[in-house]
């Protein structure tokens, strides 16, 4: 429970009508709850004043940047600022400030999300909250911050950016105690122009971590070097590399330490961490899967989880929806369900992974988007990808997923609209196919999969 003065004051705004203890915050007029404090933000198409009457009857507070004169000040209360958006930023620093939990945030062009659900799965035996969907935007992360408890254990945070400069602001609120930073790729390149400016943002995660935290780090990525004096724990395959900057930077005043993983077989993979050995077997699809999984365990190891806890909690972790999920259908038909998003990097991985499949290789594709001048480029590169790695048959919609098919060549087929392309899927499939269907949020695949799984093969 928290105070309206207090919030009031450390916010900047003016309370007017009775001090009181409130239970929580949203920016949702349709699930507020009571006891509850409403943030009125303004969007480009909704505003949250023109919801004041709606949610004053059950809410305990509103927080607008108007005066609100129709309101019984005797019963109901309301804190005046500036700038609501500002306003809910600041209220979350401040639920950040009171709590006694540790914070990990989590950052990366791809496997945030699953990285985020893995740390939350190995933490699970204690009180912890956690990023809900992909809420990891300026606002997104904020209201994480507002609904976690005074008595968690832990926060686990997901961080997204599309443009310079929206990290950092956000490390400043969350204070991570450990930060991690997937990969570098060129997931909304359009808007970091290159990938020198992309891992500048997402590093920048590292801007205000606690004196005594750990940044968790990809080996493999060639933006690796973090010259900034902090903790670090590196993760990745074994290399001769590797084992040579282990020796010279051991000496350091801060602690720099490994976790390095080998595959060993299909799904099984060994981890090894100061001469430490474990062997996993992942119920996930997809090699890169293995380095989302040492992300996870980096962080569970900075956070004093020992290892064989955090392999039980790994070898338990099923798919996240829509990411890389292994549908089964009739007649020996299989959907490979990653329509959840795409980028450049994460198509190939998702491709990779089709193409250990025993049958029939076909792929659903749609926009990949926030590419920028780069769009046809990288699209035209998913068709050559796939085509070099054995697809046989290639299916795009979409305006520039037109690329890919078209440079696959001879069975790949654009379609201009859902019910050209559903008639396909309808009458065309063979028995002992597979089918990757994977593209950007905005391109809804979620659509053909549903259809498929209707259908009677």
């Amino acid at each position: 429970m928290y105070l309206l003065s207090e919030i009031a004051n450390y916010i900047g705004g003016d309370l007017h009508g009775k001090d009181k203890l409130v239970s929580g915050f949203s920016i949702d007029s349709r699930t507020i709850l009571p006891g509850e404090v409403f943030v009125c933000i303004k969007g480009k198409n909704y505003d949250g004043h023109n919801f004041i009457k709606d949610c004053i009857k059950k809410s305990s507070c509103i927080v607008s940047s108007r005066n609100i004169d129709d309101i019984n000040l005797s019963e109901k209360s309301y804190i005046k600022v500036t700038d609501t958006l500002d306003a809910l930023k600041k209220t979350s620093k401040f639920i950040r400030n009171k709590s006694k939990a540790k914070f990990i945030a989590i950052t990366g062009s791809n496997g945030k999300t699953t990285v985020k659900e893995m740390v939350a799965h190995i933490l699970s035996d204690y009180k912890i909250s956690y990023t809900k969907g992909n809420l990891n935007n300026h606002i997104g992360v904020p209201l994480t911050l507002l609904s976690i408890n005074q008595n968690e254990d832990f926060v686990i945070v997901e961080v997204g950016s599309n443009n310079l400069g929206e990290i950092e602001p956000l490390s400043e609120i969350i204070q991570p105690d450990v930060a991690a930073v997937t990969n570098i790729g060129y997931a909304h390149i359009e808007g970091f122009k290159n990938l020198s400016n992309t891992a500048k943002e997402k590093f920048s995660l590292f801007e205000h971590l606690k004196d005594d935290g750990y940044a968790v780090i990809n080996n493999q990525d060639k933006f690796k070097n973090i010259t900034k004096k902090i903790n670090k724990i590196y993760y990745g395959y074994s290399t001769n590399y590797y084992n040579k900057i282990k020796k010279i930077i051991r000496n350091l005043f801060f602690k720099t330490s490994f976790l390095t993983i080998k595959k060993t077989k299909k799904n099984l993979f060994t981890i090894e961490y100061e001469n430490i050995n474990e062997s996993l077997k992942l119920n996930l699809n997809g090699d890169h899967n293995f380095l989302n999984a040492a992300c996870a365990a980096s962080i569970a190891i900075s956070l004093g989880i020992n290892i064989e806890d955090i392999k039980k909690k790994l070898e338990t972790f099923s798919a996240v929806t829509s990411r890389l999920k292994l549908i089964k259908l009739k007649s020996d038909i299989n959907i490979i369900d990653d329509s959840y998003n795409a980028n450049p990097s994460s198509f190939e991985a998702a491709i990779n992974f089709l193409s250990t499949v025993d049958q029939k290789k076909l792929v659903l594709m749609g926009d990949m988007v926030e590419l920028g001048e780069k769009a046809e480029q990288f699209h035209s590169g998913i068709g050559k990808y796939a085509k070099d790695m054995g697809i046989n048959k290639f299916l795009s919609i979409g305006k520039n997923s037109k690329f890919a098919s078209d440079v696959f060549g001879l069975n790949g087929f654009h379609f201009k609209n859902a019910e050209s392309l559903k008639s396909y899927l309808n009458n065309n499939l063979e028995s002992s196919t597979c089918i990757l269907i994977k593209g950007s949020r905005s391109s809804k695949l979620e659509e053909y999969v549903e259809f498929l799984k209707t259908r009677s093969y």
